[in-house]
């Protein structure tokens, strides 16, 4: 017991000072998406119920994106920490390649059946919201080749131990798409710029996007003092045995994220007969989740490059400590924060919408998070952990089971035999994290992560 409440201030200050960038990139990523929810709202509840279907439809394309940048991660993380600094360049060149060539394929055939794609899983969506949805969905489809390519490169720096440069990037591009978001949705009748509605909120998310990863790659070749950066001079030869080595942990980090997303995108399904007010109020509930979501996924980052480059060096107490201590901070500020989400539930449902009964939905959903985020602190900083030991099948085969026989069938079971409505997907959530959340702990303190080779 002394060792949960013992702090080891050496490597909670190494923790922190690599999360605190983090977490400040995911709260201005958040706040993107809170201010883009919010003018949504402003548009009507249609409109957030279409961006939420689209957001969620998107999140399942880019599985195949996330495995690359677990891949790449977990590797840059393991070469720098045996030192091996040119792998680490390698190892981004050859993500890059592999990111191109993915997110333009995607784009190019997501463009041509998005019709039938977004009519196979929300056909059943009011005829307002879904062709707003489709409307959304095809501008969006523009930017999947530069957000794979972002992805990437923000987490190849982060696996070297860079995540400042990511912060600052991130925190300018979010301003530019705020503004831009602003201008688009609701137009400027003084300088002649028309409301474009949900149409400007998606071309101002493609701009932003391209923006940032144009000015993430400049900053690779041009800024040396980075912990990673690229030259002319650098080897850009196809390294079949260094992309080996990126997929081998991709493919169980893609199916991974296939089965995660997957299941968040027949939840949605399974959600969308319930009517538009329960669509929005639990796409609200999701966008106010991401209060706790992204300061613990910060821990989980600093937690997976630190465990990752002391395995490297083959230090495994060390990566044993950075794991205990990542998970103690991160379920403390979760705690915090889940308090606060109970206690501000009714003032942060009523930023995205004035519809009374949308609020009333939304408050539950955010109450119900509140009370569950310490498991969600334990459920993605012992994932990180895994990762980083590239443990990343048990990941995978533990989050099927989690999340689709609680999180996907029993909401599905409680809504249509008892219509529990959206009470039965916030009982299959709490199921989920709790079974996760219990099989990763196990699984890390078993202690058998740390003998894995990747």
């Amino acid at each position: 017991m002394k060792r949960w409440f013992q702090l080891d201030k050496k490597a909670d200050k190494e923790i922190i000072s690599l999360a605190w960038p983090s977490i400040t990139e995911q709260i201005l990523e958040m706040m993107v998406g809170m201010v883009s929810t919010i003018f949504m709202g402003r548009i009507g509840i249609y409109a957030v119920a279409a961006v939420g279907m689209v957001n969620m439809l998107m999140g399942f394309l880019q599985t195949v994106f996330s495995g690359l940048s677990i891949g790449t991660t977990v590797i840059i993380a393991r070469v720098t920490g045996e030192g091996h600094n040119e792998d680490a360049k390698r190892a981004l060149i050859q993500s890059g390649y592999m990111a191109i060539i993915v997110g333009v394929f995607i784009a190019v055939i997501g463009r041509i059946i998005s019709l039938p794609l977004l009519g196979l899983f929300f056909g059943k969506a009011e005829p307002e919201v879904f062709t707003a949805g489709i409307s959304y969905l095809n501008i969006i489809l523009i930017n999947l080749p530069f957000l794979v390519l972002d992805i990437i490169v923000s987490g190849a720096m982060r696996g070297a131990g860079d995540t400042k440069t990511p912060m600052i990037i991130t925190g300018g591009v979010n301003i530019l798409n705020i503004i831009l978001n602003t201008v688009l949705i609701f137009g400027v009748p003084a300088l002649h710029i028309p409301a474009f509605g949900i149409v400007g909120s998606a071309a101002a998310v493609t701009v932003s996007r391209i923006i940032g990863v144009t000015v993430r790659v400049l900053v690779l070749y041009n800024f040396k003092g980075l912990k990673l950066n690229l030259s002319l001079k650098d080897d850009y030869r196809i390294r079949v045995d260094m992309i080996k080595r990126i997929i081998n942990i991709g493919i169980p980090g893609f199916i991974e994220q296939a089965v995660m997303q997957g299941g968040f995108l027949v939840l949605q399904i399974v959600i969308v007969p319930l009517g538009t007010v329960a669509m929005a109020a639990y796409q609200i509930g999701l966008n106010i989740n991401a209060l706790a979501f992204f300061p613990i996924f910060g821990f989980a980052i600093a937690n997976t490059t630190l465990v990752g480059q002391s395995l490297g060096e083959g230090n495994h107490e060390k990566a044993e400590t950075y794991s205990h201590e990542s998970l103690k901070i991160a379920m403390l500020v979760a705690f915090v924060i889940g308090i606060l989400m109970i206690i501000f539930s009714k003032l942060l449902a009523g930023l995205y919408s004035t519809d009374s009964l949308v609020i009333k939905e939304a408050i539950g959903i955010v109450c119900t998070f509140g009370v569950i985020e310490p498991l969600l602190a334990v459920l993605n900083v012992c994932s990180a952990t895994l990762k980083a030991a590239g443990d990343i099948k048990y990941v995978m085969v533990t989050s099927f089971v989690g999340l689709w026989t609680f999180r996907v069938f029993l909401s599905f079971l409680l809504i249509n035999l008892l219509g529990l409505g959206l009470t039965a997907v916030m009982i299959g959530i709490f199921f989920d994290f709790s079974s996760r959340s219990a099989m990763y702990l196990i699984r890390v303190k078993s202690g058998k992560w740390k003998l894995l080779t990747v």
